[in-house]
């Protein structure tokens, strides 16, 4: 991204005259500390006018909770500083711990009240009669700050995220249909490098598409309509993934087994192809008449000998994956017709998300080095009776926390402390020559302006944001901007240096117990949804899953695909490489569901015992969750042969009896895809 495009200098000429507002009223009101405003506002201030909004009150609620908390413990405490700094970290670790948990900018709320009391409480023990004043001139710095940044936002030339939120969705879309194009036009073994490149860009998609809607709900009743159009699509969209990566699965069979495709496949393609160029809405109907119809024809060759099953059953699963993908794309198009008759407005996906993948002991882990940061950096503090020193466990507290979501946090804190150390040279040469200058508010504004206005600049850009946020934080502290304004060069060195203190702390103990690598967290994500998988097959075996149980597997296992796949990409480890993204694994629960428990009843009636094979099916997986190179073992694929060979002997007689058989043939492709149809004579000969 430029420097000077439109939408960065607008963002940085409103964020600066809303620091300006804020600064001026503190000082008019006689506020305390002023700083506190004019962080805030560069810390809330976002390109678009809703996030602004959002992350506003976000900040006020999180301030508003961690004021409370203090207050709470204050009396009982104070006289006891390790006690004091005991509950404060305490305090830091479990509201992390909650925020980790919602992966959306609401989020916020928690994060921001674990370190607003540490920010509030420690300055406050060194004079104890203060403390009220200390929380409730927070609460009124940050309520100022907010007022002023979302008035200006809002009212001035404001940009809206509407646009924005559509595009995301139309390209997600769109993505899929090149795809899923090039999938069915270039041969298989002829991958694009661009193919890769796409399936990343539509795992981040969902987090992506909620994150704005989060925002844009703020942009009021205007945007009420596409939220509820929105929220739809994104639902159906978030199976592009499995279904494109099915196709080329099948695709990628087929051409190594030089399948030849039967006319009536040939001409359905075709149709297909056209289809998806046009991307006409009306024919949407059509289209997956087209391909239940070439499904039905090639069952009837089956049935008449003309096809054999391996090839009829490849050929029906790539197009009932085609036919998966009409389904999406002509919910995605034809849903805008149905908005009106959506009872929730702002409300995304509410059970999606309830079946998200969350790993507590990651959660935990980030938990435990913000509590060890911030009590550390509180020792420190209490053991040297520095008084500046209350400045090291606040640091300590806001870098342990905010960097807490990342896999490597060490390579975003280095940049934010090459950002302190930016605020610390820019403060010195204020305060050392330029602010004593400043005998009226209208010359301090003049002194400010250029380096607020390049700062604004700074936190526009995307890849110069982070050091812009950390500037922005440290320089009104450093500034010393009380109500009194007295430039102090001695008081800067002191925060500086205890500041430095706290980040120290931090990242020293980030980097002994926190900091993974990519492949770290995507290995645990990938046990823990094998975990998963066995637990669907257990409950399959016993007759104890429904219809829900599926459903809600497969969404927590897509969660983790979209997990995995980028950091697959960013360290493909050994492991990751040869235990896959879980897609395989989700494929594999819901035909597993689809084979035994949707057909159990006609499965007893022709005394099919499946028992045997969910045995070795879980003894698969306990073994691939200790190791997940472990590849499936001999006697699975000879229990999936045996009963393959019973069920296509009885589908010749009864037509019922084909759709078990489908599916149990999915279940053996997913484990051994590279496996031809069983030969009757060598089973025979193995089992003996």
């Amino acid at each position: 991204m430029k420097w000077f495009t439109q939408n960065a200098v607008l963002f940085s000429a409103k964020t600066c005259l809303a620091a300006f507002l804020a600064l001026y009223i503190s000082l008019e009101l006689n506020f305390e500390k002023p700083a506190w405003s004019l962080t805030t506002v560069f810390v809330a201030s976002q390109l678009y006018s809703a996030a602004t909004i959002s992350k506003s009150i976000f900040r006020l609620l999180g301030t508003l909770l961690g004021g409370l908390f203090i207050f709470l413990i204050y009396p009982e405490t104070v006289q006891y500083p390790l006690l004091f700094s005991l509950c404060v970290s305490l305090w830091v670790a479990v509201c992390l711990y909650l925020s980790l948990h919602d992966r959306t900018p609401k989020s916020y709320i928690f994060m921001l009240a674990g370190y607003s009391a540490a920010i509030m409480g420690f300055p406050g023990v060194v004079s104890p009669l203060s403390i009220s004043d200390i929380v409730i001139s927070r609460i009124e710095e940050i309520t100022l700050a907010i007022i002023c940044s979302s008035l200006v936002h809002q009212l001035i030339l404001p940009v809206s995220m509407r646009s924005l939120l559509e595009q995301s969705v139309s390209v997600w879309y769109l993505n899929a249909q090149k795809l899923c194009h090039e999938l069915i036009t270039v041969r298989p073994k002829d991958k694009s490098l661009e193919r890769e490149d796409i399936l990343i860009q539509m795992a981040n998609y969902p987090t992506n598409v909620e994150t704005l809607i989060v925002h844009c709900v703020y942009e009021g009743d205007a945007a009420r309509k596409l939220i509820r159009l929105v929220s739809v699509q994104y639902q159906h969209l978030s199976y592009l993934i499995p279904t494109l990566t099915a196709i080329e699965a099948r695709l990628s069979i087929l051409a190594e087994q030089q399948i030849r495709f039967p006319q009536e496949v040939t001409d359905v393609f075709a149709d297909f192809v056209g289809w998806l160029n046009r991307g006409e809405i009306a024919e949407t109907a059509q289209m997956q008449q087209q391909l239940a119809a070439t499904q039905t024809a090639l069952k009837q060759q089956w049935r008449s000998g003309a096809l054999a099953t391996e090839e009829s059953i490849l050929l029906m699963g790539l197009l009932e994956r085609l036919a998966d993908f009409v389904r999406i794309a002509g919910a995605y198009q034809s849903v805008s017709v149905l908005v009106s008759d959506l009872s929730g407005d702002t409300s995304l996906a509410k059970e999606t998300r309830a079946e998200r993948h969350i790993d507590n002991g990651l959660l935990l882990l980030s938990a435990a080095t913000a509590f060890l940061a911030t009590f550390i950096s509180s020792l420190f503090w209490i053991g040297s009776g520095w008084a500046d020193g209350a400045t090291a466990p606040m640091m300590a507290a806001i870098v342990a926390s905010f960097f807490a979501s990342m896999d490597t946090p060490l390579v975003p804190m280095k940049r934010f402390i090459k950002g302190v150390f930016i605020a610390l040279a820019i403060s010195l040469f204020y305060v050392a020559f330029l602010i004593p200058q400043a005998t009226t508010f209208e010359a301090l504004l003049l002194i400010l302006t250029p380096g607020l206005l390049l700062l604004g600049l700074v936190i526009a850009r995307p890849s110069t944001n982070l050091i812009g946020i950390s500037v922005a934080t440290q320089i009104p502290a450093f500034l010393g901007m009380t109500h009194h304004f007295t430039p102090n060069l001695t008081g800067l060195i002191n925060t500086a240096i205890s500041s430095m203190v706290g980040i120290i702390v931090a990242v020293t103990i980030t980097a002994l117990i926190r900091n993974k690598r990519p492949s770290w967290t995507a290995k645990r994500t990938l046990r823990k949804g094998l975990s998963d998988l066995l637990r669907l097959v257990k409950e399959i075996e016993r007759n104890g899953s429904s219809l829900l149980a599926r459903q809600h597997f497969v969404v927590r296992m897509l969660d983790r695909v979209n997990i995995i796949l980028p950091r697959m990409r960013l360290d493909p480890h050994p492991d990751l490489v040869s235990g896959g993204n879980l897609l395989t694994e989700a494929w594999l629960g819901a035909n597993c569901y689809d084979y035994y428990a949707r057909h159990r009843e006609l499965l007893e009636s022709y005394r099919i015992d499946s028992g045997q094979m969910f045995h070795e099916l879980a003894l698969f997986l306990k073994r691939r969750m200790k190791s997940l190179q472990t590849q499936p073992h001999q006697h699975l694929l000879e229990e999936l042969d045996l009963l393959l060979l019973k069920l296509e002997a009885l589908a010749g007689k009864d037509e019922a009896v084909f759709a078990p058989l489908f599916y149990l043939f999915n279940v053996r492709l997913s484990l051994f895809p590279g496996q031809r149809w069983p030969d009757i004579a060598l089973l025979k000969t193995i089992r003996r």
